[in-house]
Order: structure tokens, then C-alpha cells, then sequence
């Protein structure tokens, strides 16, 4: 009789932190399809060179720094000033994703990598094409995702 009443309460706890496991897959999974449609969309907003909408995916509360094109940012405002300055004479881009990779840290961490190419057009009717790797820490902030720190690297 103990060893029955034994395995059941084994089979109860274990059942029990199984049901946890699926649980907690389901939730990163969700987490995972969140982030992954809000940088979809700053994709969209990148190509069209929309950098009051690349903005509004950024939290620099926690001034972690952003690095592109091997220069340190110690605040988004400087990156974002410097992003406009650099793209004078660009009139759009198209990004191609070719990997990507989110990784649920906790309930309100995300890291995200990608590398891929984009191919910018110039308004004297060239272009020109570069292969980047990037990745993105997001914290869920007041229940919103948000970029909090970046690394972008090229090569043309």
C-alpha cells in the first residue's frame, strides 16, 4: 500500500512539473511570435526609412549602449542622429533576412540575432549591397517589447 500510495504522489509531481515544462514552451512560443512581428514590422519601417517609427521600438531607459558599424553609442538619440546624417542620398533599401534566431532569456528578456543582405538604393538611380549581422536584446517594458540594446555590423 505505500509503495502504490509512493508512485502515485511520484506520478502526480512528475505530471505536474511535465504540465510546467509545456506550459512554459507555450508561453516562449507566444514570446518568441511577439517579438518576432515587431521586428518584421521595423524591418518594414527601416526599408522606407521611417526613423520616427524605428524609434518608437526603442527603450533607452537603461542607456545600455548601441553599436553600428563598429562605433559605441552610449545613447539611442546619438545613433538615431547619425543614422539620418549617413542615409542623406538613400531613398529606400530592401532587407532580406537569411537567419534568425530568438532566444526567450525570462518572461521579459529577448535576445535576437539575424544576418542577411540589404540592397540600398541611392537617389542618383544606383545601389549597392551589404551582408549585416545584427542582434537585439528586448525587455518587456510597461507590457510593451522594446529594443533596450543593439549591435549592427556590415560589409559591403
Amino acid at each position: 500500500m505505500k509503495n502504490i500510495l509512493f508512485i502515485s504522489l511520484i506520478g502526480c509531481i512528475s505530471f505536474g512539473l511535465v504540465d510546467n515544462v509545456a506550459g512554459q514552451n507555450q508561453q516562449n512560443l507566444r514570446i518568441e511570435r511577439h517579438v518576432d512581428s515587431i521586428f518584421h514590422v521595423m524591418i518594414e519601417a527601416a526599408e522606407i526609412l521611417d526613423y520616427d517609427k524605428l524609434t518608437t521600438a526603442v527603450d533607452d531607459r537603461y542607456k545600455a549602449g548601441f553599436i553600428t558599424g563598429g562605433l559605441y553609442y552610449a545613447q539611442y538619440d546619438s545613433l538615431i542622429k547619425s543614422i539620418r546624417a549617413k542615409s542623406l542620398g538613400v531613398i529606400g533599401q530592401h532587407i532580406t533576412i537569411q537567419n534568425e534566431k530568438i532566444t526567450v532569456l525570462s518572461d521579459n528578456i529577448v535576445l535576437l540575432t539575424a544576418s542577411g543582405i540589404a540592397k540600398i538604393d541611392v537617389n542618383n538611380g544606383s545601389s549597392f549591397s551589404v551582408n549585416f549581422d545584427w542582434s537585439f536584446v528586448y525587455a518587456k517594458l510597461d507590457n510593451i517589447w522594446k529594443v533596450i540594446q543593439s549591435h549592427q555590423s556590415s560589409i559591403r
